[in-house]
């Protein structure tokens, strides 16, 4: 019910479809990323955040993102490759890998966000369900729409909700990621709504 107050919230302040001329969200692949994966993102970014959505050229994993000892990709170096990458015209470059990311501090991450550059990642590496078929395929596209969501809600200043069923809640797993889906609770709505008109 939370869930559904946000996206009704959300949809009333942005306007249920983006206007001519408004603020445009680029998504792109970095590295070998399967193609339907990104394009099946593009028509739920557009309905969650009321933003023209196109899906830009694709970016090579960067050479020094990698950690041998790890066998994982720093997701920050991929965050510096795509503040290049970002033209004036978008609002946001979100960029989708399928390698497994991490920071530092953690043993992996699902994607990061840096708002001062205006640039978001996240990995499919480990959103894929168990088991084949299409119920495996739809639950794989919801996590990787799920967790695009979380990190653009990051790339505009949104911190974590305590709600687990908010799409900025924190997951340490993929039932965490699968209990909030895509939709932002009311507070969190709201707080994008004003940032985003801010950001204009």
């Amino acid at each position: 019910m939370r869930g559904a107050i946000g996206a009704l919230l959300l949809s009333a302040v942005l306007g249920a479809a983006p206007a001519a001329g408004g603020r445009v969200i680029a998504v792109a692949p970095v590295g070998d990323v399967p193609a339907e994966a990104v394009s099946r993102l593009v028509p739920v970014l557009r309905r969650t955040l009321a933003a023209e959505v196109v899906i830009g050229p694709a970016l090579p994993l960067p050479a020094s993102s990698y950690d041998a000892g790890r066998r994982q990709y720093r997701s920050t170096a991929l965050l510096d490759a795509l503040a290049r990458a970002r033209r004036p015209g978008w609002d946001r470059l979100l960029g989708v890998a399928d390698v497994d990311l991490f920071v530092p501090e953690l043993n992996f991450v699902f994607g990061e966000a840096d708002p001062d550059r205006g640039v978001a990642v996240f990995s499919l590496h480990r959103l894929r369900a168990e088991g084949a078929g299409p119920a495996g395929d739809e639950l794989f596209a919801r996590r990787a729409a799920t967790e695009a969501v979380h990190e653009l809600g990051h790339s505009y200043g949104l911190g974590h909700c305590r709600d687990p069923h908010c799409v900025m809640w924190f997951s340490n797993t993929l039932a965490e990621s699968d209990r909030k889906g895509t939709s932002f609770c009311a507070a969190h709505a709201a707080e994008l709504q004003r940032l985003m008109g801010y950001l204009r």
